[in-house]
């Protein structure tokens, strides 16, 4: 335990809208306010969050002009007050939220709590002085200025990544995100659907990346301080950090979710993997999200020694529209970020369950791999019947 109650970092000042509203009426608020979530409400009761995120990638989904909150939004836990705060970090963690509702019951909420309040508190202790390459992740991927957003955006649904680098020469040149791209090349297709930019040009997937990334990028060095990297995320309004050395070369990234990692470790001295579920997990049925969480539980233990000691498995799913038999179809992206590397597939089924299993045998392979590159003849009998000789 970290020792410090919610109750201490949490703020009593949040936005909230019913579940019934239009979600043009969501769009506004954080036009106007700026908040990191919205709290979504039906009638005196609590159901979930929505954020700018969401908003954004409902346009893949929803007219945004038709659509209404309920369309949207995703369910989220709530803390009590004086639950730890490395509560609070796991749970982040496991949502894929920045902030969360704090209260005693879905009747009475308070509050709400953010990361970067979070990590600014915790990073006042022993913590804040542990340096950045202590976190940070440092098998960092990257792209060239001349590569493509659609590249980028390939090499970031692959990886399950939000963030590139640019190097040019070996030298950081700038930043693409995500969230950026998805506006500036995203967005604007569908309002083109719509008729709302009419005679106007969408700009095309085979643009350069020199043309849209981000140059003057927010660095930090391996030997600062994490509370240096929290101050400075938390000035820029930022949940990211590219780490350099002395020569502007790209030695890693720090992010948000590799501060709230070791916080989260502290609810319980056995955990050794945390599972974040995000996209579309928060529709599956109680029964499909035990199951998975179980299976995934199950992989890990049976690939103990060459996953590592400790890590964090993300596992993105996404329902689309077609359905076999009243099935829909699935796609379940992994990254599981160990001690011992970084282990990325994608699996595609009728069913979230047999989409996670066929990303599951995918990293199975590679862990196969990589236990026969190393000669390690425990594995080498189950790579061979993996490889189907």
């Amino acid at each position: 335990m970290v020792g410090i109650p919610v109750k201490e970092v949490m703020t009593d000042r949040f936005q909230k809208i019913d579940i019934g509203s239009p979600l043009s009426e969501a769009i506004g608020i954080f036009e106007k306010e700026d908040p990191d979530l919205i709290l979504v409400f039906d009638r005196s009761m609590y159901k979930g969050v929505l954020t700018q995120d969401m908003i954004i990638r409902s346009h893949l989904k929803w007219d945004p002009t038709k659509a209404k909150v309920r369309d949207v939004y995703k369910p989220a836990p709530v803390l009590k007050p004086d639950e730890d705060l490395s509560r609070a970090a796991k749970l982040m963690l496991e949502v894929d939220l920045r902030s969360l509702p704090v209260g005693e019951s879905k009747a009475n909420i308070t509050g709400v709590i953010s990361d970067i309040e979070l990590l600014k508190r915790t990073s006042e202790d022993r913590f804040g002085r542990d340096k950045v390459e202590d976190h940070m992740t440092r098998n960092v991927i990257t792209l060239s200025p001349n590569d493509t957003v659609a590249k980028a955006f390939a090499v970031m649904r692959d990886n399950a990544i939000s963030r590139i680098p640019i190097v040019e020469n070996g030298k950081l040149a700038g930043l693409v995100t995500l969230h950026d791209l998805i506006l500036r090349f995203i967005k604007p297709r569908f309002r083109a659907t719509a008729g709302e930019l009419a005679g106007e040009k969408v700009p095309p997937f085979s643009t350069k990346l020199r043309e849209v990334m981000i140059r003057s990028v927010i660095t930090i060095g391996p030997e600062a301080t994490v509370k240096k990297a929290v101050s400075i995320m938390s000035e820029n309004d930022i949940d990211g950090l590219v780490v350099v050395d002395g020569s502007n070369r790209v030695v890693g990234i720090l992010t948000v979710k590799d501060l709230l990692l070791p916080i989260s470790k502290m609810t319980e001295k056995e955990a050794r993997f945390y599972l974040q579920l995000a996209g579309d997990a928060h529709i599956l049925s109680d029964f499909t999200r035990e199951r998975i969480i179980e299976d995934v539980r199950r992989f890990v233990d049976g690939y103990e020694e060459l996953l590592g000691s400790e890590g964090i498995i993300y596992l993105y799913i996404r329902r689309f529209r077609e359905k076999f038999r009243g099935v829909h179809l699935y796609q379940a992206r992994t990254r599981i970020v160990t001690d011992k590397g970084m282990f990325v597939a994608t699996g595609e089924s009728w069913g979230a369950i047999p989409a996670v299993h066929d990303a599951l045998r995918a990293i199975e392979r590679q862990l196969l791999q990589k236990a026969e590159l190393e000669k390690d003849v425990r594995y080498a009998k189950r790579f061979l019947e993996k490889l189907e000789f």
